[in-house]
Order: C-alpha cells, then structure tokens, then sequence
C-alpha cells in the first residue's frame, strides 16, 4: 500500500517562477513519495484582500498546471480563511466585519467572527470561488478555523456571538456574566457553549463545501486541525459538514506544534495529539495526512532524520500519509538545503508503505489516559477560558516513555489512567462500565469516584497527606517479586506532587507500596493498592506520585507487571527490558503488530518485547526493510506472554515486530 505524502509549498517558494522550477527540479531527482504539491495562498497569516487572492490565483493556476506536468497532482493550501492573528495587516483584509473577540473584549484585528453574516457572504464566498476558478485538485483549510488567536486568547466573545447563544439558549447573558456562569462550572452552560462554539465551525464548513462544489464537485477538499477542546472537537460534525455527510471524498491533517528536535519528546507530545485527532474521524475519511512542519523553516532546527522519523511515528497514531511543510521559505535561502531532508524521507519510503500495509484501519491498543473530546467540561473552577481540556490528555505522557503500550479509544483500552475530576462529565452507567475494566488513577480521581457513589467498586478511601520526606517503599506482594524493599523517591523537596496515605475499604483490598521517610520509618501503610471489585473489575490507586518521576528500574518494572494484571493479561504488548521505547501496538485477531521507536540518541541493545501470543515466532523488520525472524521465550510455563529480544535498535529509529 503507498503511502499519500505531500509537500507544502510557501508562498515564497511559487510567486518566483524560477525558484518554483528548482523546486520542480529537486523533487524530480529526490521523489520520496511525494504525490501532491499544495501551494500557500500567502507568507502572513491574516486574510489577504479579496483583489490580491484574485491576482495570486491567477499565478497559481499556472504553478498548478506546471507541477502536474510532473506527474504531480497540486492544490490550494488556503492559509487565512478567517485568518490567525494579527500579521502584515497594512496588506490585509479590512472592513466592515466583526472581528475576533476575547473574553475581555480585546479583538484579533488579523481574525474574524464565524458568526459574522456579512463576513461569510461578502469574503467567504468570493474567495472560496476564487480558489475554484484557479482549477486546484483540492484545497486545503488551513487550522486558522478555530478558537485560539494571538492576542486574545480563545474567542470569540463578539457582542454577535453572545447575542447569537442567548437568542439559540432562551438565555440573556453579557459577555462578563457568561464569563461568570461558565467558571462557576455549571455543566449545563459550558455544555451550551461549546455547543454554539462548535456550530460555528460546521456552519462554516458546510459554507465552504457548498461554495465549491456549486462551480467545482470534483474538487476535493481537506481541514486541518489541532487539538479543538474550546471548540467541542467534534471531528465527526465538521467532517460531515464538510463532505455534505459524506457525499463527497475529504482529507484530513491533524497538528500541533514541534517545530524542532532540541527536545525530541516534544515531537513525542505531538504523535499523542495526532493520535487523539485521528482517533475522532469517520471511517470514510481514509486520506489522514499528517503535519510534519518544521517552523519557522530554519532547516537545522530539526535534522533530516527527525524529519523523517516523525512522518514515520504518526503513521502509527492513525495517519495514512505526511503532509511536509518543511521546505525553506525565506528569499535568498537556496532551496537545496532541504536536499538532505528529501533523501531522508526517500530512505524510509518503503518503510512507510509498510507501515500503511500493516496499520491501514486499524487504531492502537493499550492503555487509555480516559481523555475525551469534552474535556472543556471539566476544567477546573475560575479557569474556563485559559485552561484547556488538554490537561486531562497529556497529564500521564511520562506512562509511556520506556515500553507501554497507548491507545486513543475507549473501545481499544484494555487498562484506564484517571485523574482527578477526569470523568466529572461521565454518567453514571459509562463509569460503572468503566470499573468493570481495568484503571489506575491518582488520590483525585479516587476521591471523585467515592464522592459519586462508586466507593464500593474502589476499595480504597483517601487518607492524610504525607508533605514532606516521602518515599514509596515496596511491600512484599506477588507483584513486586523481586522488588520488596525497594524504594522510589519524587524529591518533594524539590517537586511537590502527591504523597497521600490510602485507607482499605474493600474486603480483599491489596496493599502494594508504603510510605518510609528518610530513615526507614513508616508514616502511612499504604499508598499504593489492588481491588477486584464485585463488577469484576480491577483497579489500582496511586496516591505517591502516580504519573511523574515513574523511571526508575524498580517502578518500570512493578507498573509493567500491574498493567498486564490490571488489563487482566489482556495487555497487547509491553517492553520487557530496561529501555525507553515508544510503542504503539495494533491487534487485529491473533495478529499483532508493534512498532516500537528508540527516541534516544543511543544504540540500545538486547530489547526485549513482550507479545501476548501463542506464536513461537515473530518478523522484525527494521527501517531499512531489513528482517530477522525473532524466537519466542515463554518465561514460565502457560504464560500469555512471549519474550521476542531485538537484538539492535539505533537511535531515531522504528521496527515492526509482527506476529
């Protein structure tokens, strides 16, 4: 299966016919799967006038039919549909128009309002047509459609759009009282609001799609995305309303930002947001391509190995193809540096189209942090408006740096993380079903289950809090085999974090760590317990640092060994060594695949990979296609588990073990 990679070209790099030519000329010798060449409507990210997008679509009709010449197929990547923020605005769209507006009453004077009537007829519609009569393959929505705009924070907050949700909720708020009612936390508005901030969206994007394919419906079109808390992230809405309900093919791009691998988990973080967003669309979007930018395209920020290995690891979170924007922009900067970057990508070519063989439909197993895309809901009290529902997404990013395996989806979790209120906006049925599964949670998350009526399915209550000098030290419990005595240390002194005493409150309640102070004394008897609830249910409760500084030897070990119990053997995969691997595993069946990624600049060695399977044998294949055929150990006698060592993993780099 081969994969559908695009380029994304800057403004700078087509306006110069001689420039885009070059261009033309490297991806000639350097291919590297590239199918599609999308053009930018401009360099600066407010609007442009309705005069200049019809002089640039005139070029761009001409730079399209040249790159198809080439055998490639070419489109519009609209930067500004309502525009991001305030940039070059002395050559940008003015008018009449409501712009986007904070909760302050501050405006974005390089954004507009969704809601705006006058807006969407007089500059959505033209320039959409415009767009058309250039004769692109598709267009591309860039992620301007969204909340979120320097400098005014998440809008819009326009005195139409709170006259707009009063009119809609039979409701007769200012902008400061609704301000009010949505940090107090009544459920019921924030509900209603991200509902109205939603509809905005898919109105818009409905807008669009009828105004292209009354000239054009063979022209195909894509929306990019980050991660839309404020927004309702209701993938499946905009998706819909963007094919006219699923009608017409569309593409999809989910983002965010990792603009350089100074700090490679950076890149990580983002896989984990691409893996969020793919998670959300229909099944008829079947083009996903990732965003692999490289902003603000200063090419030594992020090597070419990178490059490539971050198209490579979203593939594994949901994606079918890459989408790079990674080319150098700016006047003067010769286009041939990004040469080094085009062999990387034509390197790992056929191990991409692996990738889209082994992962096409299918999303990763494992383990769930329980995010949802309401998470909006739930963020605390007085900070509605400046804290994203995010933090209930990426609180447990350091449970998945040496070996266990993430999911996406409830359906494909076998093991649930909570933290505190996380589950504050679930029914009361879609918790008790999730206790009949396997979670792990923090002292939060226990004490908002118990406070809802679920202390019964718990087996735990909280206990005092331990401030200072705490450290977990292991009891002797099956579990922790070869481990009792040991003992992990969060530094509060340094990193304040939780240290809570828990309580058994359930009969057959498991106690599995203590807290010692620095002199071996006991201060609490337990910080760390098993249940098996009455629903048949297994859950675990951490209340010593459950999510952070969880890296040391002795706690990697005990948690791979818990999520395998708690997931009731079920577990698809984990690493078994000592190493930090990113692992994203698929189960289809019988059949498993994990693709597991060394994001360490170091040679690891003897990897050793534990595949739930009654196969005594597995396929490793590496990112130069090379494969090794892997025997299975079974460590004891009827165990679930094989043991499949790797015996080289380079860093920055993939293998598929396949069983």
């Amino acid at each position: 299966m081969t994969p559908l990679h695009s380029m994304r070209v800057a403004y700078e790099n087509w306006i110069d016919h001689e420039r885009f030519c070059e261009l033309l000329r490297l991806l000639r010798e350097n291919p590297c799967g590239i199918h599609q060449l999308s053009l930018f409507t401009s360099a600066a990210h407010a609007p442009l006038t309705l005069d200049e997008t019809k002089r640039r679509t005139e070029i761009l009709r001409e730079r399209m039919k040249e790159a198809r010449g080439q055998g490639l197929s070419s489109g519009i990547n609209i930067l500004a549909t309502i525009g991001h923020h305030e940039e070059d605005l002395d050559h940008s769209l003015t008018g009449d128009y409501r712009n986007m507006t904070g909760e302050d009453g501050r405006v974005c004077r390089g954004s507009y309002c969704m809601n705006d009537e006058r807006f969407l007829d007089e500059y959505i519609r033209p320039v959409y047509r415009m767009l058309v009569e250039a004769e692109p393959d598709y267009i591309w929505i860039d992620d301007d459609i969204r909340n979120g705009h320097m400098p005014i924070g998440n809008g819009c907050w326009c005195d139409g759009c709170i006259e707009k949700f009063n009119r809609v909720n039979n409701t007769s708020y200012t902008r400061a009282t609704l301000l009010e009612a949505l940090n107090s936390g009544d459920m019921a508005i924030r509900r209603a609001w991200l509902n109205h901030n939603s509809a905005a969206i898919t109105r818009l994007l409905r807008l669009i799609g009828k105004t292209v394919r009354e000239i054009n419906p063979q022209i195909m079109l894509g929306l990019m995305t980050g991660e839309r808390y404020h927004e309702g992230y209701t993938f499946g809405t905009w998706a819909a309303a963007l094919s006219d309900d699923g009608k017409y093919p569309i593409m999809w791009r989910p983002g965010g930002g990792a603009y350089d691998d100074f700090w490679f988990d950076g890149i990580l973080g983002k896989i984990e947001s691409i893996g969020r967003q793919s998670s959300l669309l229909p099944s008829y979007v079947t083009i996903v391509q990732s965003e692999v930018e490289n902003f603000p395209y200063q090419l030594i920020k992020k090597t070419p190995t990178s490059t490539a290995l971050e198209g490579a690891l979203a593939m594994t979170a949901g994606c079918s193809g890459v989408a790079f924007n990674i080319l150098p922009s700016e006047t003067g900067e010769p286009l041939t540096t990004i040469e080094p970057h085009l062999r990387a990508i034509d390197r790992l070519l056929p191990f991409y189209e692996l990738l889209a063989e082994k992962t096409a439909g299918l999303q990763p197993t494992g383990i769930h942090t329980g995010w949802r895309p309401y998470n909006q809901l739930i963020v605390p009290r007085g900070r509605y408006n400046q804290q994203s529902g995010g933090m209930y997404a990426q609180y447990a990013h350091e449970m998945f740096q040496f070996g266990l395996p993430q999911c996406y989806t409830p359906e494909n979790a076998v093991v649930t993380l909570l933290t505190g209120q996380s589950t504050a906006a679930w029914t009361d049925e879609e918790i008790a079903s999730l206790l009949e599964g396997g979670v792990y949670m923090n002292i939060g998350a226990l004490t908002y289950l118990n406070s809802r009526g679920f202390g019964g399915d718990t087996g735990f209550t909280a206990g005092n809090e331990i401030p200072v000098d705490a450290r977990e030290i292991y009891t002797d419990h099956p579990l922790n085999r070869g481990l009792a005595g040991c003992i992990r240390n969060g530094r509060q002194a340094f990193n304040r974090g939780d240290a809570y005493a828990l309580l058994p409150s359930g009969n057959g309640a498991e106690v599995l760590a203590a807290i010692t102070d620095y002199h071996e004394n006991i201060t609490a008897d337990c910080c760390l317990g098993l249940y098996e609830n009455a629903r048949g249910g297994r859950v675990c409760t951490a209340g010593y640092y459950p999510f952070n500084w969880i890296s040391d030897y002795s706690k990697t070990i005990q948690l791979k060994r818990l999520m395998v119990w708690l997931s009731g053997e079920r577990l698809p995969s984990y690493v078994d060594s000592y190493h930090r691997i990113f692992n994203h595993t698929f189960v289809k069946g019988s059949h498993c695949v994990a693709a597991l990624c060394n994001p360490t600049n170091e040679h690891l060695e003897n990897v050793r990979v534990a595949i739930r399977t009654e196969a005594d044998s597995a396929v490793c294949r590496h990112q130069d296609m090379t494969a090794v055929t892997l025997r299975g150990v079974m460590p004891e006698e009827g165990e679930k588990y094989r043991i499949f060592t790797v015996d080289k993993l380079p860093p920055y780099e993939m293998v598929l073990l396949e069983v």
